[in-house]
């Protein structure tokens, strides 16, 4: 092997002549260069969450669109599909009765029995007086 003890000891690596001097001005001059270009960053930074915000919006929007329209409105709410009289409605139908109208009552309760009646008038505390007064 050769030997390395009588070689020169000396470093590979050399600094330029004036770098000591002008260190200070040089760590200034990087140090104003990161702080603007990090507050440029925060507005990058915040694109990926804002488009995916906007893409699951869109998604649930058109989805609700889609679902809205594939399911039959007689589905969606059953008892908005059924017929119901609320009770501040039978005096206005009752009181505004001309022959057409008490037709079309007739017609309407033809296929309603006695019973049915008298439990809804008891469902909703109807008490004769009160019907007698409204017709």
């Amino acid at each position: 092997m050769k030997d390395l003890s009588n070689k020169k000891k000396e470093s590979p690596f050399k600094v330029p002549e004036d770098y000591f001097e002008n260190l200070a001005d040089l760590v200034q001059e990087r140090i104003k260069t990161e702080k603007t270009s990090k507050e440029k960053k925060i507005i990058p930074m915040l694109k990926p969450y804002l488009w995916m915000a906007a893409s699951i919006f869109g998604l649930v929007f058109i989805a609700k669109i889609i679902l809205t329209n594939a399911v039959p409105s007689e589905f969606r709410n059953p008892k908005i599909s059924q017929t119901e009289v609320s009770v501040k409605d039978t005096p206005n139908v009752v009181s505004n009765a001309d022959s057409a109208n008490s037709i079309w009552i007739k017609d309407a309760l033809s296929d309603t029995s006695s019973d049915e009646i008298i439990e809804y008038l008891s469902d909703y505390d109807i008490d004769s007086e009160t019907l007698l007064a409204n017709l």
